[in-house]
Formats: C-alpha cells, structure tokens, sequence
C-alpha cells in the first residue's frame, strides 16, 4: 500500500506545469550532475503526540534552497510552479495546512529560495512495548518525487526552534538529519524499482514519567495495601478475611478499567500491563492465602493458620518491593 502511494504521488509530481512567463523548466546544469538543494527547519511547536492514532502534529518552517543562474536578475517573487523545483514533499504526511505563499524568491549568487510555513499531522509508527517508559522517534520525512538520487541530492543546512514546546506529557529533544533513498516498485517481482532521495528530521520523544506514578502507581499501592490487611486478620474471622481480599481484587478489576483511558490501544502486552497484571496476580494470591488459613483456623489448626499468616505479613511487602523495583527502577 505504501509502495502505491508513492507511485501515484510521483505520476503527479511528474506532470510538468507549462510557466505562462517563460521561465525554464527543466532542471538546471543538467550535465554538471545533480541539483543540490539545502534544506532547513525551524520547529515552531509541536503540540500532541496521538498515541491511538500512531501521529503527531507540529508547526514547522521548511526551507529549500538550489542554484539556477538562469533567474539570475530577477527580484520579483515568482510562483513556485512556474520554474523548475525539486519537488519535495514531505512523505509522512495526513493532514496540512501551508500558512506562506507558493512563490520563490532570487536571492544573491544566483540561489532559488522557497519557504514554507505547515502546520501538519503527520505519521509516526511508535512502539509502545516499553509504555510508559517508552522513547519515541517522530520524523518528519521529505521526499523528492519527481527527480532520482542522481538528479536531486537533498543535503540539511541547519535547524532551529523553540526553547520548549506545547505538548505537556513528553520530554521532546532534537535527534537531527539523516539522508537516504526510498525504492518503490510498482509489482512485486521487483524487476520495476523507482528510486528517490530522502531526508529524514527526527525528535526523540520521552514521556514525563511522574503523571503514571501518581495515576496508576499510588492507587495500585493503596489496593495492594488493603489487601495486604488480610493477614492481619484473625484466620477464624472467615468473613473478614474473604471480604477484605475479595474486595480487594473488584477494586483492582474496577481500576483496570478505568486504565483504558490512559492505556495504548496496541494487541500486544506493554510495560505497564505486566506489571498491572503482575500486581493483580500478587492480590489473587493475597485471597487464596486468606482461603487457606481460614481453613485451617476452621480444622483447629488454627497455630498454623496463624503462622502462615506472620510469614506472610513480611513476604507480601518485601515481594511487592522486588516487583516495584524490577519495573519501575
């Protein structure tokens, strides 16, 4: 399917506009090699990161820039369609809003500058394994689908941005670029392959760990802590016991759900689900200790009961401590 969309995004970047003015439209210097074009960013703000829907939207200034002396002399702006362009789009795109003008701009020493101004949502796979302690790539990918790798060669100039961005539960930090080239073919035999240059911005994206400690961690404490209350019941006491471990996990189930809010939609078991799952096997076996001991308070071995019941009321904790420390150190 992706392979498709780029077939289709360079059948139409590869329609040529015919320029009213008469500027040239072919690439310039074709036989000096390829057009480097320098490419630049200022990152505006980001502000969200979608874990259900894999994007993120940013606020970013992108500038290109490449020689042709043929315009050489002129000082009016001139439509980006009506000269030659390398085409660059940026590929991992869903959404867009372009905020400057489609015109370019002579600058000295014969270099073509075109700015613009996106306001976007755009793609990113996040992997979400390691949620939430999870570190994120979000890439912002421009692609040139009208020229090959030995036509266009995109090479990154320079980057810059704000000091600190909108969204409020990630740590985003700026990775840098890194250039390559994306092949397509257009069946699967693989005999047709079309080849475009491709850079890649990238951020890394850490989530700000503090929110789970206080929204899943300290009522996941208070659960295990009621529950952990059972031992220091009477073992003769059957309902006591039964009704404080058995309310003990509905509180935890209820509190599952209420997780779905704040849980990735992924098919697959995060950080955080193994240790809520971990957490909801401690307090299921909280209830059948209690089974047990209640047992045996009722056969008049109620000594063991007792027993079985101290070991316990230090085990539970120093168990729970070595779960907390396994997946939140």
């Amino acid at each position: 399917m992706k392979n498709l969309l780029i077939i289709f995004l360079i059948f139409i970047a590869s329609i040529h506009y015919v320029s009213a003015e008469g500027y040239p439209k072919s690439r310039p210097n074709e036989s000096d090699g390829p057009t480097i074009v320098k490419i630049a960013f200022y990152i505006i703000d980001i502000e969200n990161i979608d874990n259900k829907k894999q994007s993120f939207t940013a606020d970013v200034i992108i500038r290109l820039k490449w020689k042709d002396s043929r315009l050489s002399g002129i000082e009016k702006a001139i439509p980006l369609n009506a000269i030659w362009n390398p085409r660059i789009q940026i590929y991992n795109l869903r959404d867009v809003d372009a905020r400057f003008p489609e015109v370019v701009k002579i600058l000295k020493g014969d270099t073509i500058q075109y700015t613009q101004r996106y306001y976007a949502t755009l793609s990113s796979p996040l992997d979400f394994s390691e949620f939430p302690f999870d570190v994120q790539t979000l890439p912002i990918t421009l692609l040139s689908f009208g020229f090959t790798p030995q036509e266009v060669v995109m090479d990154f100039e320079v980057a810059g941005g704000a000091d600190k961005f909108s969204v409020s539960d990630w740590n985003i930090e700026n990775i840098g670029a890194k250039t390559s080239i994306i092949k397509a073919s257009f069946f699967q035999d693989g005999l047709e392959v079309i080849e475009r240059p491709r850079l890649d911005y990238e951020f890394k994206a850490n989530r700000h760990i503090q929110y789970y400690w206080w929204k899943v961690l300290s009522p996941l404490m208070v659960i295990l802590f009621l529950s952990w209350a059972v031992f220091w019941i009477d073992p003769s006491q059957v309902g006591a016991q039964v009704g404080v471990s058995g309310t003990s996990i509905l509180t935890l189930i209820a509190f599952l759900y209420k997780l779905d809010n704040i849980l990735p939609p992924v098919s697959y078991l995060t950080h955080l689900d193994n240790f809520v799952f971990t957490t909801l096997g401690l307090v299921f076996f909280a209830y059948l200790e209690a089974l047990v001991s209640t047992t045996f308070a009722l056969k008049g071995k109620k000594d063991f009961a007792l027993k079985l019941d101290y070991i316990f009321r230090i085990a539970y904790p120093i168990i729970f401590t070595i779960i907390l420390l396994i997946f939140w150190a």
